[in-house]
């Protein structure tokens, strides 16, 4: 007689069939925005993702794209798809290993594997052709074997030092969060007397052979050659990210408490207060039990080294959804193991309890970001077709964003399109060898030849640019168009309805061209853009802090330091919005307010000149002269050109 676990057996089964078919069905059509373009043509041609490489994803992912469906980029999201449904049926199977021959076990499991499959960060992981669903089913199979090593399985332990040397070819999600944790598990089996430990550094190297794929695919110089990773040096750097560390050093281990609360209101948002409520329960359930100890350490673990890792070395992408798919995977675990032991304290109704609070733990997670999870659509794909489509043959275009330069990389080197066109990312025109094989992919010979076209953002040579959708081009006599059609073009191009990245683009666009309009002396039609946005986008702190200005210049400031104080409500430390707040202010003659906005905005930047601008006019307005030379010589070392710096000085000379 079939015992009751192999008759329920085919559960995992049905359970990565259906989160597959989700998935699927979900799936961007195609390219997506951000890094998919660039980790797609990296796949395609087997080159060099960005830092730290992904060897092993790049392998799987170009095997993916052998498959006859679709364009390319379909096919590595169905990588996507595989990983994000190997990791809930992961899930399923930790929550049912608790009690394997326990119905309520299997009804836990299904409602944890429901739960991890609902939220919006894992979600969209599975439905974009990214590395974090083959990351993520990676790290749960870790801690599984994390969890058997220490219980002395053997064969676990060598597996699981195998995993972490194959963890060098995905996302260090993996090895910064279980790395660790896994190298203690090893000593203290080897103090037990487990020879394991002694085979698992030969069982990590194994595994780690992976990343020599990096030098010998850059040495073919492909089409995505990140970091031209060849020398020992130079792979150390790729693989340890030092360009992004230092590009991002800035916001790294800074105001981690505010990031830590943002990312807690993420998870809450996307999973549910009862979710996190019954992961607590069940956390504290598996740490009180002897044999449930160990999974219960490994989840704690992760869950707050995820945290710690989202909020002091990664905080920049927390509301990109780039952050939290542990958290995701092992809230849904430890919430699994709730349901389990509050559905046992109801004897025979158990599985029938367990089931029902497994429907209640994922209908709220279910329900969030609805819109965002089913709104994908070719929004990528129009706005990287309609960038090259401006280009005359042979022209050079500067771009800035993930967005255009990993989207016109596709376009290029997969589907062929426009290859004559040379795009250079502005972020990295001092790599010379990069811009040097960017140039001459694209037959370009000249690489001193100016830019005819140019990516907006918000740091924009406003005196050469003539706007244009999606790149605006650079002229010598740059004139204003009427705005409607260029907004209209944005709204056409991406169709910001539903896919929070495409709203966040198109947002980002419009403000852009407003502040164009807005530093040629055209404030009625900045102020149309920038509502524009915020309609689009509310709350975006951006736009809101560029409106502000219009109203400032209008004479409102009171209109305008509202709308500066509820930017700093969302984002408290952006530093303009606090210098700007702290002008308004001192508009208004609220010194003490003036003096708290430009000594947090100091504290916050303390290179910055404009905050100790305005603690100087806030100490002349107290008629305190010594304090403001002594502030206004303080600001003359660190920039003595700035126009205020300058303007102050004159003040102070009467």
């Amino acid at each position: 007689m079939a015992t009751l676990a192999s008759r329920l057996v085919p559960v995992g089964l049905v359970l990565f069939v259906a989160a597959f078919a989700l998935f699927v069905a979900a799936a961007a059509p195609g390219l997506y925005l951000r890094d998919a373009g660039e980790l797609s043509t990296a796949a395609y041609t087997l080159g060099v993702a960005h830092e730290t490489g992904f060897a092993l994803w790049c392998l799987l992912a170009k095997a993916a794209t052998l498959l006859p469906l679709g364009e390319v980029a379909t096919r590595v999201t169905l990588l996507s798809a595989v990983g994000g449904a190997t990791a809930v049926w992961l899930v399923y199977r930790a929550v049912r290993s608790l009690a394997p021959d326990d119905p309520a076990a299997v009804a836990a499991g299904v409602g944890a594997a429901g739960l991890a499959s609902c939220g919006l960060t894992f979600f969209r992981a599975s439905t974009v052709p990214e590395v974090y669903a083959p990351t993520a089913a990676a790290l749960v199979l870790a801690l599984l074997l994390l969890v058997r090593a220490a219980g002395g399985e053997r064969r676990a332990g060598i597996l699981l030092a195998f995993l972490g040397g194959l963890s060098l070819g995905l996302h260090a999600h993996l090895r910064i969060l279980v790395g660790p944790a896994a190298a203690v598990v090893a000593l203290w089996r080897l103090r037990r007397g487990d020879r394991w430990p002694l085979v698992a550094p030969a069982a990590v190297a194994l595994g780690a052979a992976v990343i020599a794929y990096l030098p010998l695919r850059a040495s073919r110089d492909p089409a995505a050659n990140w970091s031209d990773p060849q020398t020992l040096s130079a792979l150390w750097s790729h693989l340890s990210a030092t360009r992004i560390r230092h590009a991002y050093a800035h916001e790294m281990f800074h105001h981690v408490g505010t990031h830590l609360v943002a990312f807690a209101r993420l998870a809450e948002g996307q999973l549910g207060l009862m979710a996190l409520l019954f992961a607590a329960g069940g956390l504290a359930w598996l740490l009180r039990a002897r044999a449930r100890r160990p999974l219960g350490l490994v989840l704690l673990v992760v869950l707050v080294g995820d945290a710690l890792y989202s909020a002091s070395l990664n905080p920049m992408a927390i509301e990109d959804l780039q952050n939290g798919h542990p958290t995701a995977l092992v809230v849904a675990i430890a919430a699994g193991a709730g349901v389990l032991a509050a559905a046992r304290r109801l004897g025979r109704a158990a599985p029938w309890a367990a089931a029902a609070m497994g429907v209640l733990l994922c209908t709220p997670a279910a329900l969030a970001d609805a819109d965002a999870k089913l709104g994908l659509g070719p929004e990528a794909l129009s706005w990287s077709r309609a960038a090259l489509a401006q280009a005359a043959p042979r022209a050079r275009a500067d771009v800035s964003s993930d967005d255009l330069a990993a989207g016109t990389s596709y376009e290029q080197f997969v589907a062929g399109e426009r290859p004559d066109v040379t795009i250079l990312v502005r972020q990295h025109l001092w790599d010379k060898k990069e811009v040097a094989g960017r140039l001459r992919r694209s037959g370009l010979d000249d690489a001193l030849k100016s830019p005819s076209l140019w990516e907006s953002d918000y740091d924009d040579p406003i005196d050469q640019l003539q706007p244009d959708v999606p790149l605006y081009r650079v002229t010598p006599a740059p004139t204003l168009p009427p705005v409607r059609p260029l907004a209209e073009r944005i709204e056409a191009l991406l169709q910001p309805g539903r896919d929070p990245d495409a709203r966040r683009l198109a947002t980002q666009q419009l403000t852009a061209l407003g502040r164009v309009y807005l530093a040629r002396g055209d404030a009625a039609r900045a102020a149309a853009l920038f509502e524009a946005a915020l309609a689009l986008r509310p709350g975006d702190v951006v736009a809101t802090i560029d409106l502000a200005v219009v109203r400032a210049r209008a004479g409102d400031v009171p209109n305008a330091l509202r709308l500066v104080d509820a930017a700093l409500e969302r984002e408290p430390h952006r530093v303009i919005a606090r210098v700007n707040a702290g002008r308004y202010r001192l508009q208004l003659g609220d010194l003490d307010g003036a003096e708290r906005d430009f000594t947090a905005a100091h504290a916050d930047d303390a290179d910055l000149v404009a905050p100790l601008v305005g603690l100087a006019r806030v100490a002349e307005a107290r008629h305190d002269r010594a304090r403001a030379l002594t502030l206004l010589h303080a600001a003359q070392r660190l920039q003595r050109d700035d126009a205020d710096v300058r303007s102050l000085a004159k003040e102070l000379d009467r």
